[in-house]
């Protein structure tokens, strides 16, 4: 049986209390790694058991069978519904796909409570007709980021949000695995169109889908993380082909998986490489979501993208820590984390539409790099790898196309998390935010106070 950790008991808590508070929906903002379907298997476990019907949503076949083991080993009876599943119309719990449960509207029992899970989806067709055929059953939804790919809020579908841990204190608890990343110069990506919020996927396809853009992502995996197991994120189908076929020519067990296999080959390719006969596993938009190998050591960025949210689920794919795995190794040929800066850095979360950059704004996350040593960090006056001072007159960073050089994180962590353990009442937090530029500082500030409060209590 999986025991529930503190904060996963504080977030039911803040849930129940919304329920009570009279909101019928409700967003839970966790990151990824942070355990969002056990939290929600225990709401949906005493939910049953006191005679409430429940449905859990999701929208890819791997995370509903990821979601059923954890149902199992949580002792959760539950009928699965998906393509070629029949199930059990009278189970209390329905674990499925929302392209089924779509269909099925009308056919199985309403629910009393529906738990979306990557719930930065809802707007999506099904999503939005599971939501309104239900208007009696109370909604939770899960996201680690709740915004939608294009950047819009959840504001339309949920009254209220509460908030997890953030990435920073996951890892210092120990629930996230610490990280190490490298970064080449980015692809140049001027003359690609946006569109829907984000890179238009053909134009992206000719630019990325050739080595010399990069630099050879077959090499850096050997210099940089040999031998661990990685996934790699492509922009397209034919382009995860290629990335596949050059680490297999390398000699790298590598395999391509895409939605539109057979789901038996699909799954075979993914329990080999859970199983560590493939070492590298290349996709495009299968594995941003849910995929849960806490073994995964690696992730390879070779899709640029304008969605914070599409980057921060890419990332978290490695970040859950496992026996033997002291770090996480990030390779990002994409140049994403100049664009979104860095995991853990402090987020300020809403329900509201993100602000959109305006057009020719800088959006480079502002680095360091060494002369001599390379290393990429945090400005400073001087480089904490090697001590090499830099010129007191700021200059612009010559970046050298397809070499990667590790983004130091300690400048970066030690002065933030001094700041807020600085900033010790609800006066000097709410400063913080606006010195921060947050949106909504008294929120983040009162959100602060509340997990202190809680950590305190629990302590």
């Amino acid at each position: 049986m999986i025991e529930l950790r503190d904060y996963q008991q504080a977030l039911i808590a803040d849930i129940r209390a919304q329920f009570r508070g009279m909101d019928r929906t409700v967003l839970v903002q966790l990151a990824t790694g942070g355990g969002k379907t056990v939290t929600s298997a225990y709401m949906v476990k005493t939910a049953a058991q006191r005679g409430r019907r429940c449905w859990w949503v999701v929208h890819r076949r791997e995370i509903i069978l990821q979601a059923s083991r954890t149902f199992w080993s949580m002792e959760i009876p539950h009928s699965l519904v998906m393509g070629g599943s029949i199930g059990d119309v009278d189970a209390m719990v329905q674990v499925g796909s929302v392209q089924t449960l779509a269909r099925r509207i009308g056919k199985l029992p309403p629910p009393d409570l529906i738990i979306f899970d990557e719930c930065h989806h809802m707007g999506a067709a099904q999503y939005q007709q599971i939501f309104e055929a239900c208007p009696r059953a109370q909604i939770v939804g899960l996201t680690a980021t709740p915004w939608r790919l294009d950047g819009r809020g959840l504001g339309q579908w949920f009254e209220s949000m509460v908030q997890g841990p953030t990435v920073a204190d996951l890892m210092d608890r120990g629930a996230l695995c610490d990280y190490r990343l490298f970064a080449p110069s980015a692809a140049d990506v001027t003359g690609v169109a946006t569109q829907g919020g984000d890179f238009k996927r053909d134009d992206l396809a000719k630019l990325m889908d050739k080595p010399s853009i990069v630099g050879d992502a077959v090499a850096h995996y050997r210099k940089l993380a040999p031998g661990k197991r990685a996934i790699a994120f492509a922009v397209s189908i034919e382009h995860s082909k290629h990335v596949a076929e050059q680490f297999t020519v390398a000699g790298i067990s590598a395999a391509h998986v895409d939605g539109s296999m057979d789901s038996g080959a699909r799954d075979a390719i993914v329990s080999d490489f859970s199983a560590g006969r493939i070492q590298v596993l290349t996709n495009a938009d299968l594995f941003g979501e849910g995929f849960d190998v806490p073994a995964v050591e690696a992730v390879i960025l070779l899709r640029p993208t304008q969605s914070l949210s599409l980057h921060l689920q890419q990332i978290g794919r490695a970040l859950r820590p496992a026996p033997g795995k002291p770090h996480a190794i990030i390779l990002d040929h994409a140049g994403n984390a100049m664009r979104h800066g860095l995991p853990d850095d402090d987020r300020e979360w809403s329900l509201e539409d993100r602000q959109k950059k305006k057009r020719g704004a800088k959006t480079e996350v502002p680095v360091k790099q060494c002369p001599e040593c390379f290393r990429v960090h945090q400005p400073a006056p001087e480089c904490p790898q090697c001590g090499h001072t830099y010129a007191t007159q700021a200059r612009e960073v010559e970046q050298v196309e397809g070499t990667l050089e590790v983004v130091d994180l300690d400048a970066i962590r030690a002065r933030k998390r001094h700041e807020l353990k600085s900033a010790r009442t609800l006066d000097q937090l709410i400063e913080l935010g606006k010195q921060r530029r947050y949106k909504y500082p008294v929120a983040w500030a009162g959100h602060i106070m509340k997990q202190r409060q809680q950590w305190r209590a629990g302590a």
